[in-house]
């Protein structure tokens, strides 16, 4: 068969697009000539003054954002290689919020130095934070020497992870551990440096057993805050819950600052005591209250716990937190609105739903789940004809938009299925769902708390169970094909089930693994492998950080190098 380059099309470039940054002055040796500077800071004045201080150290690249989303924005944008970053960032957002936020989205090469700025009255919660996350703190006010010291230590250490840059940008973290890995051989300078880094890589893509021994090995080395935090995380990961709950409670009785901890027991807790899920989480948001994720997840366990007052506050809260935010999603009206509804107050949940219909009045995914929502508050209303139409309406409309839509709007229209007597719509939709989530346990937690909530706990587990056996049984045959060479078999398995759940990475891992098979037993087939290359980049581009995708990608390079074919490296 004809060689033929993958199109362009075909699978996109990796996630973090970097454009051209502003020209750099480098004539001259100078550290800071030849780095880019980021200062985010809602204060002008002190932008001015910050430019000025690092001008004065010869420092000529200096971008600026004001708000969190300008810094975003502005990150994903360029490469920058040191971020100065107020603590304040305005209307409740911090500048550890921020770098949480950052490093979720993989925006920042680890030789990238992270500073935050900040007063005294925050002190405390940006050092235990520091431990964790940022590579220094400046307290105000600070001198120009103070800020070139801290500068300066950070930037050589960063320096030295200089090496692993372009792997983690690019998502290749077994490449990134393994260099990770050689650095710690060697025992240099900055050796518990790569240990941490190697722990946190290897959380990111769930290889707990890996994750545990970097965090053990740098608890021989020095007794530190984030390697107990990287060990309990570890532990978590392998199910070894107690343990995990004893460390990170260890965490908090010597610094009941360290607020990681707090969302971290309240996941543990969940399981088995909802109650002290929910005080743990309410202590943590009156400390630290403008954090998107813990105010959602308090929504969510004060809701199971039938705490509807705490449940309402918290939804308005991750409401008003994401409304302006990186986070904006109308779901979040949704959750409130059905909050409102439970309490029985279909004033506040009108207004709930005028402010979806207002803010989202041009978006069709908005529209879409205002009509849904809408039906509920005429059926709570008693308006069961009005409730009836709108419900028929969505469910016309459904099938066209559900590609667009996401897992929560999908499950509000089928919580309002069921709650409105269409039992068969709900569970076409929750079949959906379930199947192309049959192996994350967090997914299948969350469906099965929609079912509970709803009065369905025993059905829907039922439901959940059967589409997830389904799944195996299919994934195991077409596995059991592939492994006794039957690979033309096992691929066309895999694509029907592909075409029955379009959004099961597993199914597409599985799909690439059998097209690698049969093209090294059997030689180059063009087809297979464009449709393996196309679902590769797919899979790059929305769970980039699985464990089975990051193996798989070594082993494609492998083939594709072998093959004589290295345009179709991804």
């Amino acid at each position: 068969m004809s060689e033929t380059t993958p199109s362009p099309t075909a699978a996109s470039a990796p996630v973090h697009h970097v454009k051209t940054a502003p020209t750099r002055s480098a004539a001259f040796d100078d550290p800071y000539a030849k780095r880019l500077f980021l200062i985010i800071d809602s204060l002008p004045q002190m932008q001015r003054a910050l430019a000025m201080t690092l001008s004065s150290f010869g420092a000529n690249s200096v971008e600026y954002a004001a708000k969190a989303s300008d810094a975003l924005a502005k990150m994903a944008k360029y490469e920058f290689d040191v971020v100065l970053c107020d603590y304040d960032l305005g209307n409740g957002y911090d500048g550890l919020y921020l770098f949480e936020e950052i490093r979720e989205r993989n925006l920042l090469k680890q030789s990238c130095v992270f500073m935050i700025v900040t007063g005294e009255r925050r002190a405390q919660r940006v050092i235990s934070a520091a431990e964790l996350a940022p590579d220094d703190y400046l307290l105000k006010p600070f001198t120009g020497e103070v800020l070139r010291d801290r500068l300066e230590r950070a930037m050589r250490k960063r320096e030295a992870l200089r090496l692993v840059d372009e792997s983690v940008l690019r998502h290749e973290y077994l490449s990134a551990i393994e260099t990770c890995g050689l650095k710690i051989e060697e025992n240099g300078e900055f050796a518990l440096d790569f240990m941490r880094l190697r722990g946190s890589l290897a959380l990111k893509i769930n290889d707990f057993d890996t994750a545990r021994d970097a965090y053990m090995q740098a608890l021989r080395v020095r007794p530190s805050t984030w390697a107990k935090m990287g060990l309990a995380k570890s532990l978590a990961g392998l199910k070894s819950h107690d343990e995990a709950r004893l460390l990170f409670e260890a965490v908090l009785a010597d610094n009941n600052q360290v607020m990681e901890a707090y969302d971290w027991l309240a996941r543990l807790y969940r399981g088995h005591d909802l109650g002290r899920a929910q005080h743990t989480l309410q202590t943590a948001t009156e400390m630290s209250p403008v954090v998107f994720r813990r105010q959602q997840q308090l929504a969510q366990i004060a809701l199971l716990n039938h705490d509807l007052a705490t449940a309402e506050t918290a939804c308005q809260q991750t409401l008003d937190i994401a409304k302006y935010s990186w986070h904006r999603s109308p779901t979040h009206y949704a959750a409130l609105l059905r909050v409102q509804l439970a309490r029985g107050d279909s004033g506040n949940a009108a207004r709930t739903l005028a402010s979806l219909r207002h803010d989202y009045r041009y978006n069709e995914e908005g529209e879409w789940l205002a009509g849904v929502m809408d039906s509920q508050l005429q059926s709570k209303n008693g308006n069961a004809d009005k409730a009836r139409e709108l419900l028929q309406a969505a469910g016309e409309r459904f099938k066209q938009l559900a590609p667009k839509l996401d897992q929560e709007s999908q499950l509000e229209y089928a919580r309002a299925c069921y709650q409105q007597g269409r039992d068969g719509q709900g569970n076409d939709v929750m079949e959906y769902l379930v199947r192309n989530h049959h192996d994350d346990e967090d997914m299948l937690a969350h469906f099965g708390d929609m079912f509970e909530e709803i009065g369905l706990g025993q059905a829907g587990r039922q439901l959940i169970a059967q589409n997830v056996k389904s799944v195996l049984e299919l994934n195991n045959q077409a596995v059991r094909e592939a492994q006794s060479g039957q690979f033309d078999a096992a691929i066309d398995r895999f694509v029907k089930a592909l075409d029955e759940m379009p959004h099961n990475v597993q199914i597409m891992l599985n799909l690439i693994n059998a097209v690698m098979a049969y093209v090294s037993q059997n030689g180059w087939h063009e087809s297979h492998m464009r449709r393996a290359y196309e679902l590769l980049g797919k899979v790059r581009d929305t769970a980039p950080t699985n464990n089975k995708f990051q193996k798989i990608l070594h082993s494609w390079r492998a083939l594709v190098n072998k093959m004589d074919k290295p345009q179709w490296a991804l």
